[in-house]
């Protein structure tokens, strides 16, 4: 009888392990990276970029919660930010691009194996308009604002 239980551990771990080779497997494009990527390229058609959306009403409000919830530090960081988005001279915007992904693998020459493709989203700087510019600086001007009035109202509530 214990022939029979320790075939059926075997066979039940074997086919975990088969589980786990082929999930991993097909989690590809989360846990490998291609070989050659650089963090910032420009591709040669200025044309294909796109840009993220932003909102900053949305970004005024979390950067007041975060204010409100860590006392000194979260009006210490909003004004580091201020003064980042006042002064940034280039946005970040994205192109798709095709890429080969490979994964370690012994039995090749080189050490690796070819998996296959996937797009991903290489970022590229980009100089700044006029419109965004001013964009930046209306947020700069709101972090601002937002980080001395819980600056002060700390100062206020602590001093009573």
């Amino acid at each position: 009888m214990a022939f029979l239980t320790d075939l059926a551990k075997s066979f039940a771990y074997a086919a975990a392990r088969q589980a786990g080779r082929n999930y991993s497997n097909s989690q590809n494009n989360l846990y490998v990276a291609s070989v050659n990527q650089t963090q910032y390229q420009t591709p040669t058609d200025i044309n294909v970029l796109k840009e993220d959306k932003e909102y900053i009403v949305i970004k005024w409000f979390w950067a007041t919660v975060l204010a409100f919830l860590i006392p000194f530090v979260g009006s210490g960081i909003l004004l580091y930010r201020s003064y980042i988005n006042y002064t940034k001279d280039y946005k970040l915007m994205y192109y798709m691009e095709r890429q080969n992904v490979y994964r370690s693998d012994a039995r090749y020459r080189n050490g690796l194996r070819s998996l296959g493709y996937r797009n991903a989203k290489v970022q590229a700087k980009v100089d700044i308009d006029q419109n965004k510019k001013t964009s930046n600086r209306i947020k700069a001007c709101g972090y601002f604002i937002i980080g001395f009035a819980t600056l002060f109202f700390y100062i206020i509530v602590l001093s009573q």
